[in-house]
């Protein structure tokens, strides 16, 4: 391992929140991000493509020099994870046990509402970590279809936003839930509207920071085990400040993703690469 690159995927702008809080949490280190908005949404797709789709996206962060690989979407997290870390030698974290970790400590009652794609709500992955963490916990899960792709129209408000919320959060409402995790990235990009819709009495959980906590840990036992040093920023395209340079690559068109990418981090983005479809 000759760098502390760091690579971070997800369907879309989902994982944005999760390479924000990396970001924040190691400023100088290089950062590589790869949007496959080519096969987006994940949500409902079979396992065996996200298999696929996982595999060669970090095949390609690897070669792009990335030795740390955060999954910053949950479904590829659910279905993908263990997989990736059979056939691949750089760690690997991804957003499930982060999540759970996050969502059993936020939880007062241990009644736990889980918004997720339909995959991640069908892989019950979730559901056992929470419980692995929170015996007793009463876990509620919540599939959200038309979720990302408003978030991927950069839809983050108005009568269609509104309209899915109350019909998701609904049920978990009705539940008593004391605290909902967002799993799935693109979700905290909704949290005006869902702490509007849920009141001030239900925690809200985004993992991001506690998924940058876990990269951070890889980051120091990597520099440890290698004696090496941070890489400093190159100056690379996509650069946004800071010690070390962040890239991003997208598998669909470049220009849409970096508009709305630009739009939800804030961020001068001067250059999404195109990259073909694993």
């Amino acid at each position: 391992m000759d760098s502390t690159s760091i690579g971070v995927f997800d369907s879309g702008v989902g994982g944005l929140t999760v390479l924000k809080a990396i970001r924040e949490a190691l400023p100088a280190h290089d950062i590589i991000y790869y949007a496959d908005t080519a096969h987006l949404p994940y949500g409902d797709r079979a396992p065996d493509e996200i298999v696929r789709f996982a595999t060669g996206i970090s095949q390609y962060l690897m070669e792009r020099g990335a030795a740390i690989v955060a999954v910053a979407c949950n479904t590829s997290s659910a279905l993908a994870l263990q997989a990736l870390r059979q056939r691949l030698s750089v760690p690997f974290v991804g957003m499930i046990d982060c999540g759970a970790s996050a969502v059993a400590r936020a939880s007062a009652s241990g009644r736990i509402g889980v918004m997720a794609t339909v995959n991640t709500v069908r892989s019950r992955a979730y559901t056992e970590a929470i419980a692995g963490r929170r015996p007793g916990a009463v876990v509620v899960q919540q599939a959200c279809p038309e979720l990302v792709p408003l978030v991927e129209r950069g839809e983050l408000d108005g009568a269609r936003v509104r309209r899915a919320l109350r019909e998701y959060l609904g049920p978990l409402m009705e539940a008593e839930v004391d605290s909902i995790l967002y799993g799935c990235t693109h979700y905290p990009f909704l949290h005006k509207a869902v702490r509007e819709e849920v009141g001030l009495g239900v925690a809200l959980v985004d993992p991001a920071r506690e998924v940058a906590r876990e990269v951070a840990r890889e980051v120091t036992r990597a520099v440890d085990e290698a004696e090496v040093a941070p890489s400093a920023g190159k100056g690379a395209p996509g650069r946004c400040g800071g010690a070390g340079a962040v890239e991003f690559v997208c598998s669909g068109d470049p220009a849409q993703f970096r508009a709305i990418a630009a739009e939800l981090l804030g961020w001068d983005i001067p250059e999404v690469e195109p990259a073909e479809p694993v």
